[in-house]
């Protein structure tokens, strides 16, 4: 096959010839928007919720957000500078880990001590 040639296979091959035979004009339904239970979940999602299966980043997302709390409570009680820096740092590196592991949309940012307030909301 060259670079030029599109490749199609067989299934888009027979709907295509349905579809010039006519054979959608008649469905019911046909031209009105789908109901909510249509468009609600898929197979998978919905056999993925009832087995109760949680991917891995969201326990991550959650043990982050339990750490980032801590830290704050120690920047408020004023707690050592040196202390706080190696939890900063150590939060960091799980944070990286998570934005390894979780979709685009749901990577976070790093944080400082002068943003941990700031990004401690976006963790919730």
């Amino acid at each position: 096959m060259s670079d030029n040639e599109k490749y199609e296979d067989w299934l888009d091959e027979i709907v295509k010839r349905h579809e010039k035979e006519g054979g959608f004009d008649n469905l019911p339904g046909i031209g009105k928007p789908l109901s909510k239970e249509h468009l609600k979940d898929d197979l998978l999602t919905t056999v993925i919720k009832r087995s109760g299966y949680k991917p891995d980043w969201l326990s991550k997302q959650k043990k982050i957000f339990d750490k980032l709390e801590h830290i704050v409570s120690q920047i408020k009680s004023e707690e050592h500078s040196s202390i706080i820096s190696k939890l900063i740092n150590e939060v960091n590196y799980e944070i990286k880990q998570y934005n390894l592991s979780c979709p685009f949309a749901m990577q976070k940012n790093y944080v400082t001590r002068e943003n941990i307030e700031h990004q401690l909301v976006f963790w919730k």
